[in-house]
């Protein structure tokens, strides 16, 4: 018994931040998400935005489940990102919205004993993510390698980062939807050690912020590039972007006009 004590405290503890606002129907199965994992060193913070639709209630259902929680006004979802930051105490963080759910029960294992076998201790570490088909079943979405991107190369919920990083480099709050994409870009040019892993980390909700306002979105990835990048690169992913927003307008559906 004390062998398996000492060998659990020699774990990292890992904290896993869910953020919420008014979204019940979701939060519950990925608290369960979170209470099922077989990783014995888990922190799990709740942060909600002051929710009306129950969500509280959801997640006094799980009280026992959960390290601590908070539910007040903020200032927007990564507003609620930091504040989650600032009340973690685990070596590593994982951010865990509503809607999403690890992809089984031992994955933050999987990612922990694969960490500690790697040759070098790396900062951020990420993997791909399975998302639901409107026709039913996954399509798993491949990661790609580290690199400095116009766009998230990876899905946010599917990495672990150390909390000293966090702390390092908050997430600038004047964004609303691409200030991940910051963070992790100001990282990659600070030299800070990115590893991808070769297997799925979650399930994730595509109903969020970011892909219900696409051009919003992809108008706040110019701010960070015009912000972050200098030189040929800048303007490359300039390009990129502009065009995309050039020919998502040019396609869109025209709405539908009632006579």
């Amino acid at each position: 018994m004390q062998k398996i004590m000492e060998q659990m405290i020699d774990l990292p503890l890992i904290t896993v931040i869910t953020v919420v606002l008014d979204a019940k129907t979701n939060l519950e199965k990925t608290i369960r998400s979170v209470a099922e994992q077989d990783y014995g060193r888990i922190e799990y913070l709740v942060i909600d935005g002051g929710s009306r639709d129950g969500s509280v209630r959801v997640i006094q259902q799980y009280f026992s489940a959960i390290s601590q929680w908070v539910s007040e006004n903020d200032n927007g979802i990564y507003a609620a990102m930091n504040k989650g930051v600032g009340m973690a105490s685990g070596e590593w963080v994982c951010f865990l919205n509503a809607g999403d759910i690890f992809i089984n029960s031992r994955v933050i294992s999987q990612v922990v004993e694969t960490v500690r076998l790697l040759p070098a201790q790396p900062d951020i570490v990420y993997g791909n993510v399975w998302t639901r088909k409107p026709s039913g079943g996954f399509t798993n979405r491949i990661a790609q390698s580290p690199r400095n991107s116009h766009r998230m190369y990876f899905c946010h919920q599917s990495a672990f980062v150390r909390l000293s990083l966090l702390r390092q480099h908050l997430f600038d709050e004047r964004y609303k939807l691409s200030a991940d994409l910051k963070f992790f870009k100001q990282c990659y040019k600070d030299n800070q050690a990115f590893v991808k892993l070769n297997f799925p980390i979650t399930i994730y909700e595509t109903s969020g912020l970011s892909n219900s306002d696409r051009e919003r979105g992809l108008r706040e990835n110019i701010s960070v590039i015009k912000e972050i990048d200098n030189g040929w690169e800048k303007y490359k992913f300039l390009l990129r972007l502009y065009f995309v927003i050039y020919w998502r307008r040019l396609f869109a559906k025209p709405k539908s006009q009632h006579l």
